[in-house]
């Protein structure tokens, strides 16, 4: 069989009379090839944050995993923000933290589901739903899909 592949956007114009012939008897494919992709500026800038970031906060890694599925990954802890609030004859104070993870590390287990955890400081958190009206279990940071949020909350007494 022979094979024409052509590149995305590129197209063959035939003259009147013109015709694409193949070897007699072999069929011709006729296919159009994978699009090169180039990272954007922008996709470029967001890999060196996420870079940067992970470095400024000691290349900290925790366990990402679902069922039996599990991930080491690099993250990026954002600070946590405690609220308190009385429980019987206990204050109870819940904290909601906020997780930078790099998608390549993620790899198949994007995208962050119900039931997903993360183990870090030897602390085991269930991944939240965010508030966004969408009903994921991430947030996107910036346009070039290089890293996500995912928010957890930590109980204490």
């Amino acid at each position: 069989m022979d094979e024409l592949i052509l590149q995305p956007n590129e197209s063959i114009i035939l003259k009147p009379g013109e015709a694409i012939y193949a070897q007699p008897d072999t069929p011709l494919k006729i296919r159009v090839g994978e699009p090169e992709v180039t990272p954007s500026a922008f996709d470029n800038a967001e890999e060196m944050l996420w870079s940067t970031l992970k470095r400024a906060t000691g290349n900290q890694t925790a366990i990402y995993r679902r069922g039996d599925d599990s991930r080491l990954v690099y993250i990026v802890p954002e600070t946590a923000r405690p609220d308190s609030f009385g429980y019987d004859d206990h204050v109870l104070t819940t904290r909601s933290r906020i997780f930078k993870i790099g998608l390549s590390d993620l790899d198949k287990l994007f995208p962050p589901q119900h039931g997903d955890t993360l183990e870090y400081n030897e602390k085991i958190y269930e991944v939240k739903m965010t508030s966004n009206a969408d009903g994921t279990f991430y947030q996107n940071v910036g346009s070039g899909l290089v890293m996500v949020r995912i928010h957890v909350t930590e109980y204490e007494e």
